[in-house]
């Protein structure tokens, strides 16, 4: 069976591909051309262009190797004559994509490191430290704050199990709408998932718009992709709304995270090409957005970590010096 891409092969194929589109390859040749000369790849482009001779199009063909984000952008490229360009796009991001998780990689290497060592370091003074202290002062009862302390961690750690797994059935009978909507309110990160939200939406609406379609053709064209995902749930929206004769306005309102700025595109009255220009646009600035507060947040990361470190060491010490500075008083 053939895998799935990773992201970095992912972004090489949609790199390579779009490169040998603009140096004017044709589609099947440029694949022809990867097959030959990229080993690495050669499973999974064999079994696109299998599916290409079987008669499925592109963005079908490499659906099941590539995630569904990209393979949502390349229907809609593909529908619409904007495939190299869409190629482009995917790999520019999946790059910067695979920067920004190798920059929280290595950031995450030392405290993780440090983690560890902790996590070590409590486990001797548990089983070897503690004890040689009832030893010496056997005042020191078993239910002493240290212990106490191991046992609260212990049903922490089981609250946060059980919580995650309700989480995660949650998670999953959610719709894509609403499944958006609880990311954005995250604290951190939600910032990051808006971001990204508005550029995707952006981005595929100045390609439907470059191809001449109006705003009610949007909306027929989203309603066509799967049921399960985010454009399609938003294309159903503004399909009803259209239907019902209500503003696109509302649709801000219902959704929650839907940017203002791309209602006000659609609604401008501008001839179609302005709004695409205007789409496109706004998608390059919520990129930017996007990448900026990733930074931000890689910068929070580490500092944070340490943080926790340190309040841990500083507890760890203060619940293994409070028994015996009692068994001590005691004594006096």
């Amino acid at each position: 069976m053939v895998k799935k891409w990773s992201i970095d092969q992912q972004a090489e194929f949609f790199a390579l591909l779009a490169n040998l589109l603009t140096i004017g390859f044709s589609l099947t040749a440029a694949l022809d051309f990867i097959v030959q000369t990229n080993k690495r790849m050669r499973p999974q482009v064999n079994l696109i262009v299998t599916r290409l001779k079987s008669g499925n199009g592109f963005s079908e063909s490499v659906r099941s190797l590539i995630n569904i984000g990209a393979y949502h952008q390349l229907l809609i490229s593909e529908k619409h004559g904007r495939l190299k360009d869409v190629l482009k796009e995917l790999a520019k991001f999946d790059r910067l994509k695979i920067k920004q998780i190798k920059k929280i990689k290595s950031m995450m290497v030392y405290p993780l490191f440090l983690c560890l060592i902790l996590f070590v370091l409590m486990i001797m003074i548990r089983l070897f430290v503690f004890p040689q202290i009832q030893e010496l002062m056997p005042n020191i009862h078993q239910s002493t704050s240290l212990t106490r302390n191991f046992r609260l961690i212990k049903y922490f750690l089981i609250g946060i199990v059980l919580l995650t797994g309700i989480s995660f059935v949650y998670w999953f009978t959610q719709s894509p709408i609403r499944k958006v909507q609880l990311l954005i309110k995250l604290p951190l990160i939600g910032k990051l998932f808006q971001n990204y939200v508005a550029y995707y939406l952006a981005s595929n609406l100045a390609t439907l718009l470059k191809s001449g379609l109006s705003v009610r053709e949007i909306s027929i064209t989203l309603a066509e992709f799967d049921k399960g995902s985010l454009i399609y749930s938003l294309g159903a929206k503004l399909d009803a709304a259209l239907t019902n004769g209500q503003s696109l306005t509302d649709v801000v309102d219902e959704t929650q995270f839907v940017p203002d700025e791309i209602i006000k595109f659609l609604n401008s009255g501008d001839p179609i090409t302005e709004m695409a220009n205007a789409m496109t646009a706004y998608s390059s600035l919520m990129f930017e957005e996007m990448m900026l507060t990733t930074n931000k947040i890689i910068g929070f990361i580490q500092p944070s970590m340490f943080i926790v470190i340190g309040i841990t060491i500083v507890g760890t010490y203060f619940q293994l010096l409070t028994p015996i500075y009692n068994g001590v008083k005691g004594m006096y």
